[in-house]
Protein backbone atom coordinates (compact mmCIF):
# COMPACT_ATOMS: atom_id res chain seq x y z
CA UNK A 1 0.00 0.00 0.00
CA UNK A 2 1.18 3.66 -0.78
CA UNK A 3 1.86 5.92 1.75
CA UNK A 4 1.55 9.63 1.50
CA UNK A 5 4.23 10.86 4.00
CA UNK A 6 3.06 14.69 5.89
CA UNK A 7 5.19 17.59 5.24
CA UNK A 8 7.34 18.66 8.04
CA UNK A 9 6.70 21.92 9.44
CA UNK A 10 9.76 23.10 11.20
CA UNK A 11 8.99 26.22 12.96
CA UNK A 12 12.06 28.82 13.83
CA UNK A 13 10.81 31.42 16.94
CA UNK A 14 13.87 32.88 16.29
CA UNK A 15 12.88 34.09 12.91
CA UNK A 16 9.57 34.98 14.10
CA UNK A 17 11.64 37.17 16.86
CA UNK A 18 13.71 38.81 14.15
CA UNK A 19 10.11 39.55 11.92
CA UNK A 20 9.35 41.18 15.19
CA UNK A 21 12.69 43.62 15.96
CA UNK A 22 12.35 44.46 11.88
CA UNK A 23 8.91 46.16 12.84
CA UNK A 24 6.48 43.47 12.78
CA UNK A 25 5.62 43.79 16.57
CA UNK A 26 2.14 43.42 16.22
CA UNK A 27 2.63 39.62 14.45
CA UNK A 28 0.91 37.66 17.53
CA UNK A 29 -2.31 39.84 17.21
CA UNK A 30 -3.35 38.06 13.92
CA UNK A 31 -5.75 35.61 14.03
CA UNK A 32 -6.14 34.42 10.24
CA UNK A 33 -9.58 36.47 9.57
CA UNK A 34 -8.74 37.04 5.97
CA UNK A 35 -9.61 40.15 6.04
CA UNK A 36 -6.37 41.45 4.97
CA UNK A 37 -5.84 39.53 1.31
CA UNK A 38 -9.83 40.78 1.17
CA UNK A 39 -9.36 44.28 0.75
CA UNK A 40 -5.97 44.22 -0.58
CA UNK A 41 -6.19 46.03 -4.27
CA UNK A 42 -3.17 44.35 -5.60
CA UNK A 43 -2.82 40.88 -4.33
CA UNK A 44 -3.40 37.90 -7.02
CA UNK A 45 -6.49 36.30 -6.84
CA UNK A 46 -4.07 32.75 -6.95
CA UNK A 47 -2.57 32.33 -3.56
CA UNK A 48 -3.38 35.89 -2.27
CA UNK A 49 -0.91 37.71 0.29
CA UNK A 50 -0.64 38.82 3.10
CA UNK A 51 -2.81 36.29 4.95
CA UNK A 52 -0.45 33.10 4.15
CA UNK A 53 2.54 35.17 4.73
CA UNK A 54 1.24 36.25 8.19
CA UNK A 55 0.46 32.64 9.53
CA UNK A 56 4.06 31.60 8.37
CA UNK A 57 5.85 34.28 10.13
CA UNK A 58 4.01 33.58 12.89
CA UNK A 59 5.36 30.11 12.57
CA UNK A 60 8.78 31.62 12.03
CA UNK A 61 8.70 29.64 8.69
CA UNK A 62 11.86 31.22 7.56
CA UNK A 63 12.40 29.37 4.02
CA UNK A 64 8.28 30.19 2.62
CA UNK A 65 9.13 33.96 3.58
CA UNK A 66 12.58 34.72 2.60
CA UNK A 67 12.86 34.87 -1.25
CA UNK A 68 8.88 34.56 -1.84
CA UNK A 69 8.16 37.39 -4.41
CA UNK A 70 4.99 37.99 -2.50
CA UNK A 71 6.58 39.72 -0.08
CA UNK A 72 7.69 42.01 -2.64
CA UNK A 73 4.58 42.49 -4.45
CA UNK A 74 3.52 44.05 -1.42
CA UNK A 75 3.73 47.75 -1.83
CA UNK A 76 2.89 48.82 1.91
CA UNK A 77 -0.56 50.29 1.16
CA UNK A 78 -1.48 49.03 4.44
CA UNK A 79 -5.22 48.91 2.90
CA UNK A 80 -4.69 45.45 5.24
CA UNK A 81 -3.29 47.27 8.59
CA UNK A 82 -5.80 50.29 8.36
CA UNK A 83 -9.11 47.74 7.79
CA UNK A 84 -7.82 45.25 10.83
CA UNK A 85 -9.80 44.27 13.25
CA UNK A 86 -6.98 42.98 15.58
CA UNK A 87 -4.44 45.57 14.48
CA UNK A 88 -1.99 42.89 13.74
CA UNK A 89 -0.84 45.72 10.96
CA UNK A 90 0.09 43.05 8.10
CA UNK A 91 1.81 45.73 6.10
CA UNK A 92 4.68 45.75 8.76
CA UNK A 93 5.26 42.84 8.88
CA UNK A 94 5.60 42.32 5.47
CA UNK A 95 7.48 45.40 5.56
CA UNK A 96 9.86 43.87 8.18
CA UNK A 97 10.32 40.32 6.18
CA UNK A 98 11.43 42.95 3.51
CA UNK A 99 14.24 44.11 6.05
CA UNK A 100 15.69 40.89 6.86
CA UNK A 101 15.46 39.64 3.40
CA UNK A 102 18.18 43.34 2.40
CA UNK A 103 20.52 41.68 4.88
CA UNK A 104 19.86 37.77 3.68
CA UNK A 105 20.46 38.38 0.12
CA UNK A 106 23.65 41.12 0.09
CA UNK A 107 26.72 39.33 -0.71
CA UNK A 108 30.10 39.41 0.80
CA UNK A 109 28.41 39.19 4.42
CA UNK A 110 28.41 43.01 4.38
CA UNK A 111 24.42 42.87 5.65
CA UNK A 112 24.79 42.59 9.01
CA UNK A 113 26.70 45.95 8.85
CA UNK A 114 23.18 47.90 7.89
CA UNK A 115 20.96 45.87 10.41
CA UNK A 116 21.48 48.88 13.44
CA UNK A 117 22.67 52.24 14.03
CA UNK A 118 25.26 50.40 16.04
CA UNK A 119 26.99 50.27 13.00
CA UNK A 120 26.51 53.75 11.56
CA UNK A 121 29.98 55.49 12.10
CA UNK A 122 31.41 52.64 10.45
CA UNK A 123 29.65 53.36 7.12
CA UNK A 124 29.94 56.80 7.32
CA UNK A 125 33.38 56.82 8.29
CA UNK A 126 34.48 55.10 5.19
CA UNK A 127 33.51 57.68 2.62
CA UNK A 128 34.31 60.75 5.00
CA UNK A 129 38.29 59.37 5.12
CA UNK A 130 38.37 58.49 1.73
CA UNK A 131 36.92 61.59 0.15
CA UNK A 132 39.09 63.77 2.91
CA UNK A 133 42.01 61.99 1.43
CA UNK A 134 40.87 62.37 -2.53
CA UNK A 135 40.32 66.41 -2.02
CA UNK A 136 43.77 66.33 0.06
CA UNK A 137 45.63 64.97 -3.33
CA UNK A 138 42.98 66.11 -5.72
CA UNK A 139 42.64 69.94 -5.19
CA UNK A 140 44.01 73.02 -6.07
CA UNK A 141 46.31 74.94 -3.81
CA UNK A 142 44.03 77.36 -2.01
CA UNK A 143 40.69 76.72 -3.69
CA UNK A 144 38.97 78.54 -1.28
CA UNK A 145 40.20 81.90 -2.06
CA UNK A 146 39.52 81.18 -6.15
CA UNK A 147 36.64 83.06 -7.53
CA UNK A 148 34.03 82.07 -8.72
CA UNK A 149 33.63 79.30 -6.78
CA UNK A 150 33.95 76.12 -8.57
CA UNK A 151 33.97 73.00 -6.95
CA UNK A 152 36.18 70.95 -9.15
CA UNK A 153 38.57 73.18 -7.48
CA UNK A 154 38.66 70.82 -4.63
CA UNK A 155 37.40 67.85 -5.94
CA UNK A 156 38.24 67.30 -9.85
CA UNK A 157 35.80 65.63 -12.03
CA UNK A 158 38.60 62.93 -12.73
CA UNK A 159 39.55 62.53 -8.76
CA UNK A 160 35.50 61.76 -8.92
CA UNK A 161 35.61 59.54 -10.72
CA UNK A 162 38.37 57.59 -9.44
CA UNK A 163 37.07 57.18 -5.68
CA UNK A 164 33.20 56.93 -7.41
CA UNK A 165 33.46 54.60 -10.49
CA UNK A 166 35.27 51.45 -8.46
CA UNK A 167 33.01 51.42 -5.22
CA UNK A 168 29.84 52.09 -7.63
CA UNK A 169 31.00 49.07 -9.87
CA UNK A 170 31.75 47.09 -7.11
CA UNK A 171 28.41 48.07 -5.75
CA UNK A 172 26.86 46.96 -8.99
CA UNK A 173 28.21 43.68 -8.87
CA UNK A 174 27.27 42.88 -5.31
CA UNK A 175 23.36 44.44 -6.71
CA UNK A 176 23.77 41.58 -9.55
CA UNK A 177 24.61 39.11 -7.25
CA UNK A 178 21.59 39.97 -5.16
CA UNK A 179 19.48 40.27 -8.21
CA UNK A 180 20.71 36.98 -8.86
CA UNK A 181 19.85 34.86 -5.87
CA UNK A 182 16.56 36.96 -5.17
CA UNK A 183 15.16 35.25 -8.52
CA UNK A 184 16.71 31.93 -7.39
CA UNK A 185 14.83 31.74 -4.46
CA UNK A 186 11.33 33.38 -6.40
CA UNK A 187 11.59 30.22 -8.79
CA UNK A 188 11.87 27.88 -5.84
CA UNK A 189 9.15 29.59 -2.86
CA UNK A 190 6.84 31.61 -4.92
CA UNK A 191 3.57 30.06 -3.97
CA UNK A 192 0.48 29.91 -6.87
CA UNK A 193 2.92 29.35 -9.38
CA UNK A 194 3.13 26.15 -11.71
CA UNK A 195 5.73 25.42 -14.12
CA UNK A 196 7.84 27.69 -15.81
CA UNK A 197 6.98 31.48 -16.07
CA UNK A 198 6.67 32.86 -19.72
CA UNK A 199 9.00 35.17 -21.39
CA UNK A 200 11.27 37.15 -19.20
CA UNK A 201 11.87 39.84 -21.49
CA UNK A 202 8.13 41.47 -22.57
CA UNK A 203 7.04 40.72 -18.65
CA UNK A 204 9.89 43.14 -17.69
CA UNK A 205 8.81 45.94 -20.56
CA UNK A 206 5.33 45.15 -18.73
CA UNK A 207 6.65 46.11 -15.51
CA UNK A 208 8.57 48.84 -16.59
CA UNK A 209 5.86 50.40 -17.95
CA UNK A 210 3.63 50.04 -14.61
CA UNK A 211 6.81 51.63 -12.41
CA UNK A 212 6.67 54.55 -15.04
CA UNK A 213 2.98 55.15 -14.31
CA UNK A 214 2.96 53.76 -10.38
CA UNK A 215 0.30 51.65 -11.43
CA UNK A 216 0.39 49.56 -8.66
CA UNK A 217 0.89 51.91 -6.12
CA UNK A 218 -1.78 54.04 -7.20
CA UNK A 219 -4.75 51.46 -6.03
CA UNK A 220 -3.57 52.02 -3.03
CA UNK A 221 -6.43 53.90 -0.59
CA UNK A 222 -4.81 54.36 3.14
CA UNK A 223 -1.71 54.77 2.15
CA UNK A 224 -2.83 56.72 -1.01
CA UNK A 225 -1.27 60.38 -0.54
CA UNK A 226 2.30 59.04 -1.01
CA UNK A 227 1.60 57.92 -4.94
CA UNK A 228 2.05 61.55 -6.19
CA UNK A 229 5.03 62.42 -3.78
CA UNK A 230 6.66 58.96 -4.69
CA UNK A 231 6.25 59.94 -8.45
CA UNK A 232 8.01 63.26 -7.53
CA UNK A 233 11.20 61.78 -5.74
CA UNK A 234 11.24 58.95 -8.80
CA UNK A 235 11.76 60.70 -11.34
CA UNK A 236 13.49 63.86 -9.97
CA UNK A 237 15.82 61.44 -8.53
CA UNK A 238 16.45 59.88 -12.67
CA UNK A 239 16.55 63.70 -13.94
CA UNK A 240 19.68 64.04 -11.32
CA UNK A 241 21.28 60.96 -12.04
CA UNK A 242 20.54 61.80 -15.92
CA UNK A 243 22.39 65.33 -15.20
CA UNK A 244 25.30 64.10 -13.88
CA UNK A 245 25.91 61.45 -16.49
CA UNK A 246 25.43 64.17 -18.73
CA UNK A 247 27.81 66.30 -17.09
CA UNK A 248 30.57 63.46 -16.78
CA UNK A 249 29.88 62.77 -20.49
CA UNK A 250 30.55 66.51 -21.52
CA UNK A 251 33.96 66.69 -19.16
CA UNK A 252 34.74 63.75 -20.82
CA UNK A 253 34.49 65.16 -24.14
CA UNK A 254 36.25 68.39 -23.70
CA UNK A 255 39.13 66.58 -21.58
CA UNK A 256 39.91 64.06 -24.80
CA UNK A 257 39.60 66.43 -27.22
CA UNK A 258 36.60 64.80 -29.07
CA UNK A 259 34.72 68.34 -29.44
CA UNK A 260 33.91 71.19 -27.60
CA UNK A 261 31.12 71.64 -25.45
CA UNK A 262 29.95 73.77 -22.48
CA UNK A 263 31.98 73.37 -19.27
CA UNK A 264 31.04 73.04 -15.54
CA UNK A 265 29.95 75.08 -13.88
CA UNK A 266 26.47 75.32 -16.42
CA UNK A 267 25.07 78.94 -16.76
CA UNK A 268 21.44 78.36 -15.29
CA UNK A 269 20.04 78.65 -18.53
CA UNK A 270 22.01 75.34 -19.67
CA UNK A 271 19.23 72.59 -21.02
CA UNK A 272 21.27 70.18 -18.91
CA UNK A 273 21.30 72.55 -15.92
CA UNK A 274 18.00 73.48 -15.75
CA UNK A 275 17.31 69.22 -16.04
CA UNK A 276 19.19 69.35 -12.96
CA UNK A 277 17.15 71.72 -11.30
CA UNK A 278 13.84 70.83 -12.20
CA UNK A 279 15.09 67.20 -10.99
CA UNK A 280 16.41 68.49 -7.76
CA UNK A 281 13.00 70.27 -7.05
CA UNK A 282 10.94 67.26 -7.94
CA UNK A 283 12.97 64.96 -5.56
CA UNK A 284 12.92 68.16 -2.87
CA UNK A 285 9.30 68.48 -3.08
CA UNK A 286 8.55 64.42 -2.76
CA UNK A 287 11.30 63.40 -0.54
CA UNK A 288 10.03 66.09 2.20
CA UNK A 289 6.42 64.82 1.83
CA UNK A 290 7.36 61.23 2.14
CA UNK A 291 9.44 62.10 5.65
CA UNK A 292 7.13 64.51 6.85
CA UNK A 293 4.22 61.95 6.75
CA UNK A 294 6.85 58.98 7.98
CA UNK A 295 7.05 61.18 11.24
CA UNK A 296 3.99 62.54 11.62
CA UNK A 297 0.47 60.37 10.07
CA UNK A 298 -0.83 57.86 11.20
CA UNK A 299 1.49 54.90 11.66
CA UNK A 300 -1.71 52.41 10.63
CA UNK A 301 -1.45 54.61 7.42
CA UNK A 302 1.63 55.38 6.50
CA UNK A 303 3.38 52.30 8.43
CA UNK A 304 6.00 51.45 10.99
CA UNK A 305 9.56 53.36 10.30
CA UNK A 306 11.65 51.25 11.32
CA UNK A 307 15.42 51.74 10.91
CA UNK A 308 15.76 50.59 7.31
CA UNK A 309 13.61 53.26 6.59
CA UNK A 310 14.96 55.86 8.98
CA UNK A 311 18.69 55.29 7.05
CA UNK A 312 17.95 55.49 3.67
CA UNK A 313 14.91 58.04 4.37
CA UNK A 314 17.39 60.27 5.77
CA UNK A 315 20.21 59.56 3.58
CA UNK A 316 18.27 60.27 0.59
CA UNK A 317 16.79 63.51 2.63
CA UNK A 318 19.78 64.93 2.89
CA UNK A 319 21.60 63.80 -0.30
CA UNK A 320 18.86 66.14 -2.29
CA UNK A 321 19.22 68.83 0.43
CA UNK A 322 23.04 69.38 0.23
CA UNK A 323 23.16 69.49 -3.22
CA UNK A 324 20.24 72.28 -3.26
CA UNK A 325 22.23 73.81 -0.78
CA UNK A 326 25.84 73.70 -2.46
CA UNK A 327 24.73 75.28 -5.44
CA UNK A 328 22.92 78.14 -3.17
CA UNK A 329 25.68 78.93 -1.83
CA UNK A 330 27.84 78.82 -4.48
CA UNK A 331 26.00 81.35 -6.20
CA UNK A 332 25.72 83.65 -3.63
CA UNK A 333 29.47 83.05 -2.93
CA UNK A 334 30.31 81.90 0.62
CA UNK A 335 33.01 80.31 -0.37
CA UNK A 336 33.06 77.91 3.40
CA UNK A 337 29.81 77.14 3.25
CA UNK A 338 29.52 76.18 -0.26
CA UNK A 339 32.81 73.61 0.08
CA UNK A 340 31.50 72.19 3.27
CA UNK A 341 28.26 71.21 2.35
CA UNK A 342 29.63 70.44 -1.38
CA UNK A 343 31.50 67.60 0.82
CA UNK A 344 29.14 66.78 2.95
CA UNK A 345 26.28 66.16 -0.01
CA UNK A 346 29.84 63.81 -1.80
CA UNK A 347 29.76 61.74 1.78
CA UNK A 348 25.97 61.03 1.55
CA UNK A 349 25.73 60.36 -2.58
CA UNK A 350 28.52 57.43 -1.70
CA UNK A 351 26.71 56.41 0.97
CA UNK A 352 23.51 56.77 -0.61
CA UNK A 353 24.89 55.04 -4.53
CA UNK A 354 27.80 52.52 -2.82
CA UNK A 355 25.43 51.11 0.50
CA UNK A 356 22.54 50.40 -2.39
CA UNK A 357 22.56 46.91 -2.02
CA UNK A 358 22.90 46.37 1.34
CA UNK A 359 20.00 48.99 2.27
CA UNK A 360 16.43 49.47 1.57
CA UNK A 361 17.43 51.21 -1.81
CA UNK A 362 17.74 47.75 -3.19
CA UNK A 363 14.06 47.56 -3.09
CA UNK A 364 13.99 49.11 -6.05
CA UNK A 365 15.75 46.11 -8.08
CA UNK A 366 13.99 43.02 -5.87
CA UNK A 367 10.29 44.80 -6.30
CA UNK A 368 11.80 45.32 -9.96
CA UNK A 369 12.51 41.51 -10.37
CA UNK A 370 9.31 40.22 -8.24
CA UNK A 371 7.04 42.31 -10.89
CA UNK A 372 8.65 40.99 -13.56
CA UNK A 373 8.65 37.08 -12.40
CA UNK A 374 5.01 37.60 -11.08
CA UNK A 375 4.18 39.13 -14.75
CA UNK A 376 5.97 36.70 -16.68
CA UNK A 377 3.84 34.13 -14.39
CA UNK A 378 1.02 35.71 -14.97
CA UNK A 379 0.36 36.29 -11.24
CA UNK A 380 0.16 39.80 -11.47
CA UNK A 381 -3.52 40.95 -10.09
CA UNK A 382 -5.67 43.51 -12.48
CA UNK A 383 -7.37 46.40 -11.67
CA UNK A 384 -11.32 46.25 -12.34
CA UNK A 385 -12.87 49.34 -12.18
Amino acid sequence: MDQTQAPIIEPDVSFARRIIENGGDTLKKCFQCGNCSAVCNVTPDNAPFPRKEMIWAQWGLKDRLIGNADVWLCHQCNDCSAHCPRGANPGDVMAAIRNISFAHFAPFGLGALFTSKKYLPLLLLLPVVLIGVAVSFGSKQGFMSIKPIVFSNMMPVHVIDLVFLPTVGLAALAALIGVSNIMKSFKARTPGVSGQPGPMIPAAIKTVLGILKHEKMAQCEANAPRTIAHQMLFYGFFALLATTTLVAIMYWINKLGIGSVSATPLALAHPVKLLGNAGALLAFIGVSIIYKRRLTGDPKNVGKTGYYDSFFGTVLFWTITTGILAEIFRLIDISPAAFGVYYIHLVLVFTLLVYAPYSKFAHMLYRFMALTYSNAARRSKERVE
